[in-house]
């Protein structure tokens, strides 16, 4: 065979499979433009000019993995629901007389077709696209800067090399499937039958345990740490119960709606309950993917939309006052020291006027519980110790207990503490610091108030202890001085002031502050360290700014997997369904009666994800809520907002997609009906 004749068949080939080449075609040029335009924005200078670049970047070619990754899995899959389409095909070609050797020469021209239609369009995409996205991406970050027309080398070169190396190992696996095959295979290949499943209890178990253990590990994880760690442990299990409950629970739930008389000998639940009974096997990979990805979607979207609409708040949480001044002392502690008096000056150089002040010290340090006792010990905090054995205590004055917490305690002994215990009521008499016993003359507990919670999010037990005054403090610090040594944590003088002004007043006003400080600080005793909040804002809008952004693309990628694994389950449930509904209607079923049987199997089997991710993201909420809490984002309205609205606009877009693909399959059943 001349070589011009591969060539000529495998463009007729695609031609003549455009119904499922052309969604294949197009996903992956925007896959190819998606994963581009990543690259060249990493490789952008603008973006390592502004504030919080190192983050940006960082998310930047997080999104560039992640992309890659699910590439190869979406262009595998769709490939194998290619060729499975067309094996009969294939299998025409080697009864007529090709061997399979000439077909592979075929599969690697439609391959090498395919390769370079998509390559060269998503690359064409991507660079044209490029600099609205970049304008998206500064907009987002609150970065303000002139946008050039640039073309990424480095980009083409990746996304050629990575995309490729996809489509290169597509064409292998699709020769392996060629040469496992014999004629009659390949014949009946597209059109093989499933038999009826067996009921798989252990499988229904075992989805059910992994599912519940999912969902328990997401309700009462409390501890955001703990959220973190186990978070990953929590998907895993929700994805194999997914699974399991699909593939065999569907199934034992199907034979149960069989068993049921009442219900199943109607003419519509009769054929519809048959007929995903017997391909059930099949359909439960394509709805487990439906429902994983449609769970991606909304818990990317919805946290990434949060954490950017609640940047104020984040801000607020992390930086209580506009301008907070810390010296941190390793020795003895100057309580009469110049700092309020410096930064009281800078303030009024700069026109500003004090809206609010706060002033207090206290010493933060970690201990390990054995029974009864707190052990401040270097090595066995160092050791393999859990979370659940540490224990953090932060020491105040009295004084400064009331001006922060607004709690009195009353007046205590050298020997005597006051203790607040954060969310857990324990009523102690004593606390044992090492081997220093202290009475404990009053226990309070409260829940939350914002400096309580950044330490709760990392440890379970936490509490505060309130002293008499300075010198009390000073003796617990020694103690823990003593057994950290080089690693013991200072006692922190704070400040906070609010101004009044504008945001870049109030940034004027600080770098003045700065000069001060910097001018006192080789003769002063102590280190010091003095933050903005309206300095960092940049940082944060920079740092959530790309998370948001990457959150758009990686809802959109799988957004757009969804939608081709619901346009390929309607093809190829509509291919296999059409003679099956001519049969009946030649047996005596109306037409009337054939398409409801239709509507009624196509409604359940794409309703069946969207309720199941619906559930599966209620479960999370606890978790995911918990996990914002690392950002410091506590505004459980505003993320109940954010889900809420992202499920609302997934539900129609979902709608609107199974609405035009049943189109589809209803065309396809019509030819034969």
């Amino acid at each position: 065979m001349t070589r011009g004749l591969y060539t000529k068949l495998a463009f007729t080939n695609i031609k003549n499979n455009k119904r499922f080449y052309f969604p294949y075609l197009l996903t992956g040029i925007l896959t190819i433009a998606m994963f581009y335009i990543m690259c060249a924005l990493a490789e952008n200078e603008g973006i390592g000019k502004m504030p919080g670049s190192r983050d940006v970047d960082m998310i930047l070619h997080l999104g560039m993995g992640v992309i890659g990754i699910f590439s190869v899995v979406f262009l595998f899959y769709t490939n194998s629901f290619i060729i499975k389409r067309r094996k009969k095909e294939l299998g025409i070609y080697n009864i007529l007389g090709m061997e399979k050797y000439h077909i592979s020469k075929i599969l690697a021209a439609e391959t090498c077709f395919t390769a370079v239609i998509a390559i060269a369009g998503g690359l064409i995409t991507g660079i044209v696209f490029n600099k609205l996205m970049c304008m998206l991406l500064y907009k987002l970050m609150g970065f303000s800067a002139g946008i050039d027309f640039y073309v990424s080398g480095k980009g083409i070169r990746l996304s050629i090399l990575l995309f490729l190396g996809i489509y290169f190992l597509t064409l292998i696996h699709d020769l392996l499937q060629l040469k496992l095959s014999n004629p009659i295979e390949l014949l009946r290949g597209g059109n093989t039958g499933e038999r009826e499943p067996k009921t798989k209890i252990l499988m229904s178990i075992l989805g059910v345990i992994s599912l519940g253990a999912g969902y328990f590990i997401a309700i009462t994880t409390e501890n955001p740490i703990s959220a973190l760690t186990l978070f990953f442990v929590a998907v895993v299990l929700v994805i194999a119960g997914t699974y399991f409950l699909f593939t065999a629970g569907s199934i034992a739930f199907l034979k149960m709606l069989r068993k049921k008389k009442s219900y199943y000998y109607k003419t519509r639940h009769f054929t519809a309950v048959s007929g995903m009974l017997y391909r059930m096997k099949q359909n439960a990979v394509g709805l487990s993917n439906i429902c994983i990805l449609s769970t991606m979607v909304l818990v990317v979207v919805s946290s990434t939309v949060c954490l950017y609409l609640g940047i104020n708040d984040m801000l607020k949480e992390r930086f209580p006052a506009d301008i907070t001044v810390s010296v941190r002392y390793t020795g003895e502690v100057v309580e009469d020291n110049n700092i309020l008096p410096v930064v009281e000056s800078a303030v009024k150089e700069n026109g500003r006027k004090v809206r609010g002040e706060l002033s207090y010290t206290e010493l933060t340090f970690t201990t390990v519980q054995q029974d009864e006792k707190y052990i401040m010990d270097r090595k066995k905090l160092q050791s393999e110790v859990t979370m659940s054995d540490l224990v953090g205590f932060t020491v105040i004055t009295r004084e400064d207990c009331r001006e922060l917490y607004q709690e009195e305690f009353p007046e205590l002994a050298d020997n005597e503490i006051g203790l607040i215990n954060i969310k857990k009521e324990e009523q102690k008499e004593q606390l044992l610091l090492n081997d220093q016993a202290y009475d404990v003359k009053e226990s309070k507990i409260f829940k939350e108030n914002d400096d309580t919670t950044s330490m709760l999010n990392v440890m379970e037990n936490y509490h505060y202890i309130i002293v008499n005054d300075m010198d009390d403090l000073e003796r617990i610090y020694k103690t823990q001085a003593e057994a950290y040594m080089e690693d013991a944590s200072p006692i922190t003088q704070y400040y906070r002031i609010d101004l009044d002004g504008t945001e870049e007043e109030k940034k004027a006003c600080f770098r003045n502050i700065e000069n001060h400080l910097a001018q006192i600080e080789n003769s002063f005793s102590g280190s010091i360290y003095s933050e903005c909040r309206q300095e960092w804002k940049e940082n944060f809008h920079a740092m959530y700014g790309g998370f948001f952004f990457l959150g758009l693309f990686l809802g959109m990628m799988f957004l757009m997997i969804t939608v081709l694994i619901i346009f390929y389950k309607q093809i190829s449930e509509g291919y296999e369904d059409r003679e099956r509904f001519a049969i009946m209607e030649k047996v005596g079923m109306s037409n009337t009666e054939v398409k409801a049987t239709i509507r009624s199997q196509v409604r359940t089997v794409f309703l069946l994800p969207i309720v199941m991710a619906a559930i599966h993201i209620a479960a999370a909420f606890p978790m995911i809520e918990r996990l914002l809490q690392l950002f410091g984002l506590k505004n459980t309205p505003l993320f109940v907002l954010c889900m809420a609205g992202t499920i609302l606009v997934f539900i129609l877009i979902y709608l609107l997609v199974f609405l035009r693909t049943s189109r589809v399959y209803y065309k396809i059943v019509g030819e034969q009906i």
